[in-house]
């Protein structure tokens, strides 16, 4: 493996008895994310306790550089300390986040949203969920418009501070892609994230577990500044990544095998300890 720019972590969790639609749904996304494959990238998948077949899925459809079979059930948290210590260990610069239902449906942009990064240093991060600026009512979540895509909606205003959005456009080299810029606030998946960035907004303590995790990433990434400005966020206009979302009531069942996570909180140094192990690092912290 050459030197490795893009580290991408993928979470799964899949009883294929219980939920053989899950599984179908799993296989079809991350066979499709075989081609965002690169020389320059690393593609790992981090198992939450899904069933035998799904981890010889894992394992055999050619898309993982590695395979990390979680024997602790540590929600969201175990991926996000995982792809932190991995790019560490890589020196990778990037860093991006996918779920066993966030299907890639232009798998070429995500190179080119790792481009903008290297060209936007205001940019702390490029969500890449579907999405179009022009047809921003179709995925605002509060809407209630009857052509809303459900599965794609997001806020659209900042979560933190509870401020509208304030679009600019971002110029990019090649035309075929259109790029923002606003004051979003951090979201999870589809992503790419520059890995400094990761690191910062990273708890490094006990943290409450899935939607916690990602509330705590929230207020880490509103405080961080680039030449004394708020970081701003990129987003690529159409997206590249769609939620496949049809077939679960409760969305925690998409990437743990636990539906009772809510308050949960995670040890940090069981944390530490658990990704250390399983992905052969020795880092001393979060």
């Amino acid at each position: 493996m050459g030197k490795v720019k893009h580290c991408i972590g993928a979470i799964s969790y899949c009883d294929s008895s219980k939920n053989p639609e899950r599984f179908d749904i799993l296989k079809n996304t991350f066979s499709k994310l075989s081609e965002i494959k690169r020389d320059d990238n690393y593609i790992f998948a981090w198992d939450n306790g899904s069933s035998d077949d799904v981890k010889d899925f894992l394992l055999n459809c050619g898309t993982f550089d590695d395979v990390y079979c979680s024997q602790k059930n540590l929600y969201t948290n175990g991926l996000i300390a995982a792809i932190n210590l991995k790019a560490r260990q890589l020196e990778a610069e990037y860093v991006s986040i996918i779920a066993d239902d966030y299907l890639v449906f232009r798998p070429e942009a995500v190179h080119h949203c790792v481009n903008f990064l290297d060209q936007n240093k205001d940019c702390g991060y490029v969500r890449m969920l579907k999405f179009e600026l022009e047809n921003i009512h179709l995925y605002d979540k509060i809407l209630s418009h009857t052509d809303r895509d459900i599965p794609n909606c997001q806020r659209q205003f900042n979560y933190v501070n509870g401020k509208q959005l304030e679009w600019e456009y971002a110029d990019y080299p090649d035309r075929s892609y259109t790029f923002f810029k606003n004051n979003y606030h951090w979201s999870e998946f589809s992503n790419v994230c520059r890995a400094d960035v990761f690191d910062l907004i990273v708890p490094k303590k006990d943290c409450l577990a899935m939607s916690g995790v990602e509330k705590t990433m929230m207020y880490n990434y509103h405080n961080l500044q680039h030449n004394g400005m708020p970081l701003k966020t990129g987003v690529l206009n159409g997206g590249a990544f769609t939620h496949d979302q049809r077939d679960f009531a409760d969305n925690s069942l998409r990437v743990t095998r636990e539906n009772t996570w809510q308050n949960k909180m995670v040890d940090s140094n069981l944390l530490l300890e658990t990704v250390n192990q399983t992905i052969g690092t020795d880092f001393k912290s979060l």
